[in-house]
């Protein structure tokens, strides 16, 4: 299934004191280019993120941004409620025993010994960082493919919708060819045997159907209707497979308008040289589509 060129993917997360963030951007381009970029301390893992990102992409320019941001973060803290709910119970039985009025506030049950503990986060070392840094950004580039994927849906059932039309009108033009070369024998039958009432001479029929053969043979269109529905059929199998088929499908597009084109001038006939036309544009609406596509 094909994919499209353009896409979006995000990962970020938090260890300890580091904020890890990394972003993909795809867009059109005729090969495969992919810029990373990475904090200056860390920029000789440019190779193994180029790498690792190409698993997931066949064509396209992608800019991958990875970008570490420490944090304030350095310790977590946490409350013994026991030890707590042991101080504020013998602080009210002291209260009782001396007629006391004690004002406790949070504060104060913090300050106790044992209630509040904290403890240091330990820093990743540097493995850990790099084992981090690179699970992130297959994370990213996963969550890029989801996207280009979703979207390649999008423009493979747009491309066969009007892959149907194209077709449909080919093969209109297909019936409609055989009746060119009789409406034109029959229009020139009538105005020769119009202008031959007139003449002091017969008519030669031979050469009247000599005329007849001549613009059948130069307005015969077969060829060129059997080889665009030929580039037809191989359009569709290049849309199912799974590889990068962007530029194949540009070329066949290209091959079909150029048919196109043939029939429209060649074909005296009114009705096919207006189909043409209407194929020649929606050739053109496709190939705006297969732009997108990887």
């Amino acid at each position: 299934m094909i994919r499209s060129m353009t896409g979006y993917g995000r990962m970020d997360e938090v260890k300890g004191s580091t904020r890890l963030t990394v972003e993909i951007r795809a867009v059109n381009h005729r090969f495969s280019e992919i810029l990373v970029r990475l904090p200056k301390a860390w920029s000789m893992l440019e190779d193994p993120v180029r790498k690792l990102v190409s698993q997931f992409v066949r064509r396209g320019r992608l800019e991958v941004t990875i970008s570490m941001e420490t944090i304030q973060v350095t310790s977590a803290a946490s409350i013994n409620w026991a030890v707590a709910e042991q101080f504020v119970s013998l602080t009210r039985e002291i209260d009782q025993r001396f007629s006391l009025e004690t004002v406790l506030t949070a504060r104060d049950v913090l300050l106790f010994p044992g209630v509040l503990h904290t403890k240091e986060i330990e820093e990743a070392n540097g493995d850990e960082i790099v084992e981090w840094l690179l699970s992130q950004v297959e994370e990213a580039a996963q969550d890029l493919l989801t996207m280009k994927m979703a979207e390649g849906k999008q423009l493979y059932a747009d491309l066969m919708r009007r892959l149907s039309q194209v077709s449909a009108w080919i093969g209109e033009i297909q019936q409609l060819a055989p009746l060119s070369v009789e409406e034109y024998h029959s229009r020139l039958h009538q105005r020769l045997s119009d202008w031959a009432s007139q003449a002091p001479f017969e008519l030669d029929m031979g050469r009247v159907a000599q005329e007849v053969a001549f613009f059948a043979d130069k307005s015969d269109i077969s060829e060129e209707i059997t080889r665009l529905k030929s580039h037809c059929h191989q359009f569709v199998e290049q849309l199912e497979k799974e590889e990068a088929v962007g530029r194949k499908l540009d070329f066949l597009l290209q091959e079909m308008n150029r048919e196109a084109n043939t029939i429209a001038s060649k074909a005296n006939h009114l009705r096919i040289q207006h189909l043409a036309v209407e194929i020649k544009s929606e050739l053109e609406k496709m190939k705006e589509q297969v732009q997108n596509v990887e």
